[in-house]
């Protein structure tokens, strides 16, 4: 693109809602700075010829407490059901002096380990909004 923004990826931003993609920046296309704080994100006043790449990086939010939400996929919500459930069997199964009990837990731990194992496959590979990498946005030619 020919542009007199030098390391635009440092001037622009952009954001997504809904479907919609928004691109702004803090020069205008001469490449000076905008000075007025309350201004200073405008509309990007570039034209775009032959498509957009955006490159970012996401990372899901800590759990901090037992009240925080899971930053998922909803496809690996019951995934991370199974896995809680894996655990608690297994500390039935270590905790339990009867044999019976402890074969059972450990019986149900294995299902819920397979169960977690085949979704993580299943949708674990997906591209989903909270995985980072290049995404590349195609402008249609109006002309």
């Amino acid at each position: 693109m020919a542009s007199n923004i030098k390391y635009p990826e440092n001037q622009a931003m952009y954001f997504i809602e809904g479907d919609t993609l928004a691109l702004i920046t803090r020069v205008d296309s001469s490449g000076n700075g905008r000075t007025s704080s309350r201004k200073q994100w405008k509309a990007i006043s570039e034209a775009v010829t032959r498509g957009l790449l955006l490159h970012y990086y996401a990372e899901p939010n800590s759990v901090t407490s037992i009240t925080s939400n899971l930053d998922i996929d909803n496809a690996l919500e019951l995934a991370v059901v199974d896995y809680v459930k894996k655990c608690l069997y297994m500390d039935r199964a270590g905790s339990s002096p009867d044999a019976g009990v402890m074969q059972v837990s450990m019986n149900m731990a294995s299902k819920h380990e397979r169960n977690f194992k085949e979704a993580i496959q299943r949708y674990g590979v997906r591209k989903k909004d909270k995985t980072g990498g290049s995404r590349v946005v195609k402008v249609p030619n109006l002309v």
